[in-house]
């Protein structure tokens, strides 16, 4: 059997009646006097399954490109948002060493930037998401790490970014397995690569082997649990 669980609140709300007296052709108050009566209101708990489904609606909001954004601000500076909105940081080529995190303390409209790293640790970013990085050509490092949201077959908008991207890190993205991980052998120019804390990729070895043969120029680090580094 099945029970619900109900919150109930009681409250008293006064109401003040009018206790009047027919003179004549109306009515005429008398007298006040204050009568209680209780109002009961039940409110019954958001479920987690409902709460759940309004944040993902919230994720894929704040994960759509938005093309008339797009046509004011350019690519870059599009991406930087969407990353930074989702809870992850940039790092820029004209200043590689600063880690933007804020949304509020981008550069202004007017200055311009190109994205060098995205770092999107414990980020909300999902597949939808990766159409930002049309048009930033500059990006040579990305972070996967911990992005809960991020879908199986998520990585594949990483070919926008392929002609630039040497280094890239995938861990706890427990979404993702092995045909998932499959997607980058066609990112011909990755000089190195972390796989690690994925412990629903079945066969790790397997997915570093084929990989391996697709890009043998790359360093290659592939475990279900830590890395040594």
């Amino acid at each position: 059997m099945t029970m619900s669980v109900l919150h109930t609140i009681t409250k008293s709300l006064p109401k003040r009646l009018s206790i009047a007296q027919a003179t004549g052709n109306g009515f005429q108050p008398n007298s006040w006097c204050s009568v209680t009566t209780p109002h009961t209101e039940t409110i019954t708990p958001i479920s987690i399954p409902i709460v759940r489904r309004i944040w993902g609606y919230v994720a894929v909001a704040f994960n759509q490109v938005d093309k008339d954004r797009l046509s004011k601000v350019g690519p870059n500076r599009l991406c930087a948002e969407w990353i930074l909105k989702n809870g992850g940081g940039v790092r820029f080529t004209e200043n590689p060493t600063k880690l933007w995190k804020d949304y509020n303390h981008l550069p202004a409209e007017n200055v311009p930037f190109r994205i060098k790293v995205v770092d999107a640790t414990n980020s909300s970013i999902m597949k939808i998401g990766l159409h930002h990085f049309e048009g930033c050509k500059n990006i040579d490092t990305v972070i996967f790490h911990k992005c809960k949201h991020l879908e199986n077959d998520g990585l594949e908008g990483l070919a926008y970014i392929s002609q630039s991207l040497t280094h890239l890190q995938v861990s706890g993205c427990y979404n993702i397995r092995d045909s998932g991980l499959a997607i980058i052998g066609q990112l011909q120019n990755l000089k190195q690569l972390l796989i690690f804390d994925m412990p629903f990729v079945k066969d790790i070895d397997e997915v570093a082997r084929s990989l391996k043969k697709s890009l043998p120029d790359c360093d290659i680090q592939a475990t279900k649990r830590g890395i040594n580094k």
